[in-house]
């Protein structure tokens, strides 16, 4: 008997470790393409990408310096210290991944510029998210210049383009507190696979740590 329990016990631990290494992080050396200059001059030579079981799926970049807005107090509406419509990054879908936005909209293989946004107020977006804050990923070879898009809704047309839809392709942020010093890859609430990292801030002139929480992998369930 005891035998029997304890081939199942190590085949329970084994099932375990085998979800755990589901996907993986990995440095990226490479900057992408498929971007303008004026962006491609802006991100990190250093790049985040999440691994599946059949190999790379999703890459993220930030940029080698994040604006945040001076004394800026989080709250629930906004966590991020962050202008809606500013340039945050970049994202290559790999090709032949299988890779769907918050809402589950299927993402093409390609580049993507990420941009900061704040979900709308009104009754289409409630109870989809636990926060109000999202990167919109927008098609690289439309959103070429650095400057930040002014309005909401030129905001959301040009990144349902990524997701070829009338929706705009959004991934959804987390609280910034609990973010990992060193880049790490979490799963959090079941499904969803989180990139948590402290990157580089400017606050001014000031430089200040900025601190991101992003769902890379999963969807809502609203």
């Amino acid at each position: 008997m005891l035998i029997r329990l304890l081939s199942v016990f190590c085949l329970l631990l084994s099932a375990a470790v085998s979800l755990a290494a589901d996907h993986e992080l990995k440095a990226v050396k490479e900057s992408p393409e498929g971007l303008s200059p004026a962006v491609a001059e802006l991100l990190s030579a250093e790049g985040f990408q999440v691994t599946g079981a059949k190999g790379a799926l999703v890459e993220i970049w930030l940029l080698k310096s994040v604006a945040v807005k001076a004394g800026f107090k989080p709250g629930i509406a906004q966590m991020y210290p962050l202008k809606p419509g500013q340039l945050v990054g970049a994202m290559r879908v790999a090709k032949g991944a299988d890779v769907t936005d918050f809402r589950g909209q299927q993402m093409s293989p390609g580049t993507y510029t990420l941009r900061y946004g704040l979900q709308p107020m009104d009754g289409n977006h409630v109870g989809t998210s636990d926060t109000s804050d999202f990167l919109l990923a927008l098609p690289g070879k439309t959103d070429t210049k650095t400057a930040d898009i002014a309005t909401f809704e030129e905001l959301s047309q040009i990144s349902a383009k990524a997701a070829g839809s009338a929706h705009p392709a959004i991934f959804s942020l987390l609280d910034p507190k609990a973010a990992a010093e060193a880049a790490k890859l979490e799963k959090v609430g079941g499904d969803h696979w989180v990139l948590s990292v402290t990157a580089s801030g400017a606050e001014g002139d000031k430089k200040v740590p900025f601190k991101l929480r992003l769902i890379v992998i999963g969807q809502t369930a609203g």
